[in-house]
């Protein structure tokens, strides 16, 4: 599948092309109920399963594909385990587009969240449109593709 920006996106395209809004987060008291294989990956490949702590915020992604539409429920916590998947060792420089870790005494207020919800919009927008990011199995998997 390959992504187009939103504003060149349409409902007409087929189910060959995709596209993301993020526009909003919520806070969950316990994890989704959906089937994230993303996750699961990340537990078995990097053994961090079990470790969330809630309530958590979770980043909606919204992803359009044809007439298809699919919610991912992301924490900053998978965006980042993303990143460094991608880019292990900071070659690539997209690690400049995510928005800085909180240390253990932050408090998250709206601000902070609306700011830390258009950083990750465009840490996504910075992955999406690169070149070696087409047909990349973990973004499919991060965004759930297969499941469209």
């Amino acid at each position: 599948m390959m992504y187009l920006p939103e504003d060149k996106w349409s409902s007409r395209y087929d189910n060959h092309f995709y596209t993301i809004k993020m526009k909003t987060y919520t806070t969950l008291d316990n994890p989704p109920q959906t089937v994230d294989t993303f996750h699961q990956d990340t537990c078995q490949l990097l053994g961090v399963c079990g470790r969330a702590k809630f309530p958590a915020i979770y980043y909606a992604i919204d992803v359009f594909s044809g007439t298809d539409h699919r919610t991912c429920l992301r924490r900053y916590s998978q965006f980042r385990q993303l990143c460094n998947k991608i880019d292990p060792n900071g070659a690539l420089g997209i690690r400049a587009k995510l928005p800085p870790k909180t240390g253990p005494f932050h408090k998250d207020t709206s601000d902070f969240l609306e700011d830390r919800l258009n950083g990750l919009n465009a840490f996504m927008r910075e992955v999406l449109t690169r070149q070696d990011s087409v047909g990349n199995s973990l973004v499919e998997q991060f965004l759930e593709l297969n499941v469209l």
